[in-house]
Order: C-alpha cells, then sequence, then structure tokens
C-alpha cells in the first residue's frame, strides 16, 4: 500500500518536538532549583514534556497519507500518553538533583523503551492486525535512535539548565532543535520501518475515527508545552 506524507504537517511536528525540547530545559532547571515541592515540579515537567513528545507523534501520525481512512483505537492511545509522561517522569526524578553515570544509562534505557512503546503503541492503536507489519532492520534503528536521542536529552536538559546570558538561550534554542530533530528522526524511521499490506484498514471499531479529533489532541498537547514553557521562564 502506497503511502506518503504531509510536508507541512511534517514540519509542524517538527516544530512540537522542537519546542517539547526547549520546555524540557527549562523545566529541569525549575526541578532543579525547587527547594519545596520538588516531586510536584517533576510531575508538571512530566505532563508537560510527555504530553509535547506524544502530540508530536499523532502529528506524525496525521502527516501519514494512506488510501484507506486513518482510525485509533481512543483507549490505547490514551495509555500511550500514559506510558510517555511516566517514562518523561522518571527521566527528570534522575536528573533532579544531577546525573551518574549508572542511573543516566538506566534512564536513558527506561525511557527510550518508554518512547518506543509510545510509538508502536500509538501504530498499533489503528489495530490494523497483520495489515501492518515492520522492516527488522529500521525497527531496530529506530530503537537505537530512541535510546540515542534518550541520552543526549538527559544530558542536554542537565547541562543548559543554568545558562542565563544570550549566548546560553542560544544553546538552548540550538539544543532544542537538536532534541527535536532527534525525536522527529526517531518517529519517521519508525513509520519508514511499517509496511501497510494491499487491502489494509483500520478497526472499524476504533473510537477517533475523525481527522479533527485527532488534530485537536495535539493542539491541545501543544498547549501543555507552551503553558509549561511560559510557566517555566517565570524565574
Amino acid at each position: 500500500m502506497d503511502k506518503h506524507y504531509d510536508l507541512l504537517l511534517v514540519a509542524y511536528s517538527f516544530v512540537i518536538a522542537s519546542l517539547t525540547g526547549y520546555c524540557g530545559i527549562e523545566m529541569t532547571s525549575r526541578v532543579r532549583r525547587a527547594v519545596e515541592h520538588k516531586g510536584v515540579w517533576i510531575i508538571a515537567a512530566a505532563l508537560a514534556f510527555g504530553t509535547g513528545v506524544w502530540g508530536m507523534h499523532f502529528m506524525g501520525m496525521v502527516a501519514l497519507m494512506l488510501p484507506v481512512p486513518i482510525t485509533f483505537d481512543g483507549w490505547v492511545t490514551l495509555g500511550s500518553w500514559l506510558v510517555a509522561v511516566l517514562v518523561s517522569g522518571i527521566g527528570f526524578y534522575v536528573i533532579r538533583d544531577g546525573v551518574r553515570i549508572g542511573s543516566w544509562l538506566l534512564a536513558s534505557a527506561l525511557m527510550a523503551a518508554g518512547v518506543c512503546l509510545m510509538h508502536y503503541g500509538g501504530m498499533y492503536a489503528m489495530r490494523m492486525g497483520d495489515g501492518l507489519t515492520y522492516r527488522p532492520l529500521l525497527f531496530w534503528i529506530s530503537v537505537g535512535i530512541a535510546f540515542g536521542a534518550s541520552a543526549a536529552a538527559l544530558l542536554i536538559m542537565t547541562w543548559l539548565r543554568d545558562s542565563e546570558r544570550w549566548t546560553g538561550i542560544l544553546a538552548r534554542l540550538g539544543a532544542a532543535l537538536v532534541m527535536g530533530l532527534a525525536v522527529t528522526g526517531m518517529h519517521y524511521t519508525g513509520m519508514a520501518a511499517a509496511m501497510f499490506s494491499p487491502g489494509a484498514f483500520c478497526s472499524p471499531a476504533n473510537g477517533l475515527s475523525e481527522a479533527w479529533t485527532i488534530l485537536g489532541l495535539v493542539i491541545a498537547a501543544t498547549a501543555v508545552v507552551s503553558l509549561s514553557q511560559w510557566s517555566a521562564l517565570l524565574r
């Protein structure tokens, strides 16, 4: 089955990913500087960052153009969001007071596993059954990118947390773009691994059957990340 992408939506997915990366850097500063209620800030950061990554994923899914309607199972979609928030929380918890090699590698592996579960769980939400399979090489490359992106994100969010001069702002913006590229790279590599067989179709029982519904979810995700970013900038 032929597939192609709406390039405007692909670009928007990159914008969401980069905005999420910048928000993650700023929220890390909040978490690290918090004397009281550190746990509350970790939860807030996890909700913002996880929702942003999840929103980028579904914008990438909306960008996918197939010759059949694309729909999603609502509960599986919700589960993919919860996974994204959970693994983000693990990452922020690990870097709350600093980064050690062992905990960094463990958290990177857990985050990568969560990102892959979120991504491929989101793909499973289409419930195509045998109509959707994956190329093994590209699948494992996407897993490797997920690990590298998770490890880099944890380090970047830690290293740049206290940079306040204009050079620091530029560094944060550049790092956010790098993180955005890594996240979108993992997503579209995973999408390239997907093979849709002729005659494949989404389950008629899927609850999220309208494109505007998915777009509404993504717009909500973008709003959450944007509001969290403004919150993080209030120093």
